[in-house]
């Protein structure tokens, strides 16, 4: 049974590192556009701009064109 316990690990290891996703942008390093694009997904799927995530893009916007 430790045979099948050691050759589980290397596996279960290599899984999470083959399919790493790519890294989200955090809300400082977004372009005018991508913040419209991510507040239009905030307002389709919460149904208004109340949310903070929604609060902190605005406030990011605000920040950009001023």
């Amino acid at each position: 049974m430790a045979e099948k316990k050691a050759d589980a690990k290397p596996e279960a290891q290599a899984a999470p590192a083959a399919d790493a996703a790519p890294r989200r942008k955090k809300i400082n390093e977004l372009s005018p556009a991508e913040i419209d694009a991510r507040l239009a997904l905030c307002k389709e799927k919460q149904g208004d701009l109340s949310s903070k995530y929604a609060l902190h893009l605005l406030a990011r916007k605000k920040a950009l064109t001023s």
